[in-house]
């Protein structure tokens, strides 16, 4: 593993053989939670034009259509075990917990007096059930997450947000 050095005093992180074509750009970023790579590209001989790239775009030459997810969450680490090819349905099921969440777990909130945990499926929000503990509500919505998800679910134990004392 090599560090590629982006603007604003940060790194990507990428494999070896990708290292001496990837370096030859110049590579930035935005402070944003995100932190992607992007560099400008000239699209003709004269330079008249250019086209934005994201590193991990480079890395992987999705084709047409699907995405690149990175699968540590960390948008600075390009390194082709953590990337991977998605569609875009796949790469949205493949998030954290929603800063607006009312709970500290994924898909469950507060409502009428109990835990409610659902999971939304293309636009449309399952209802899982209603608890009075909030970390049955949590289970039940990892349950059904890895059920419908697969390898792009992301649980509440994957983050590490259950109590270590219960």
């Amino acid at each position: 593993m090599k560090e590629i050095p982006l603007t604003k005093g940060r790194v990507a992180l990428v494999d070896d053989e990708d290292f001496e074509y990837l370096n030859q750009f110049n590579w930035y970023t935005y402070l944003n939670p995100r932190g992607y790579a992007y560099a400008n590209r000239q699209k003709d001989r004269h330079g008249t034009t250019s086209t934005t790239v994201a590193m991990h775009n480079v890395i992987m030459n999705a084709p047409k259509g699907l995405k690149v997810d990175h699968i540590d969450f960390n948008g600075l680490n390009n390194q082709k075990s953590n990337l991977r090819i998605a569609t875009h349905e796949e790469n949205q099921r493949h998030q954290r917990k929603f800063r607006t969440n009312t709970s500290e777990f994924k898909g469950v909130k507060w409502d009428k007096g109990k835990w409610r945990a659902a999971i939304t499926i293309r636009g449309h929000e399952i209802y899982l059930g209603r608890f009075v503990n909030v970390v049955d509500a949590a289970k039940c919505y990892d349950a059904e997450v890895v059920k419908q998800f697969g390898e792009f679910a992301v649980t509440n134990a994957s983050l590490c947000l259950y109590p270590t004392n219960p």
